[in-house]
């Protein structure tokens, strides 16, 4: 996960592009940070850490060109045979109607028509 790689420092090119203020985030990825902070404890340094990432990214609303995006994209991999994660199909039609990239080293990103896709 990318977050967890800026909380971690791993990811030299993710802590370039957060310090250019480059860096945003969909509400579903947001969504998805908080059932997994909620589902398993952390240290408190930790927690504190992630949250302090969240507070200092951009979280995108999602909204109306978000879920005319997303009935294309469901379809139209429905229609290949491609389907893909209900929660990952939100994201990347999410990263489509902003004309975003999506930073994730998850390839099943990489079947979605249209979709730039960096790897972190």
């Amino acid at each position: 996960m990318a977050v967890g790689a800026l909380v971690d420092g791993s990811s030299p090119q993710l802590d370039s592009w957060f310090a250019e203020q480059r860096c945003c985030i969909s509400v579903i990825v947001a969504a998805e940070i908080r059932y997994g902070l909620e589902r398993r404890p952390l240290p408190a340094p930790k927690r504190q850490l992630i949250e302090a990432v969240l507070d200092s990214l951009e979280i995108l609303p999602w909204n109306g060109a978000c879920a005319s995006a997303y009935g294309r994209l469901r379809a139209e991999l429905e229609r290949q045979g491609k389907p893909l994660a209900l929660m990952d199909l939100l994201i990347a039609s999410h990263a489509l109607s902003e004309g975003c990239p999506l930073v994730s080293a998850d390839q099943a990103f990489s079947q979605v028509p249209d979709l730039t896709l960096k790897s972190w």
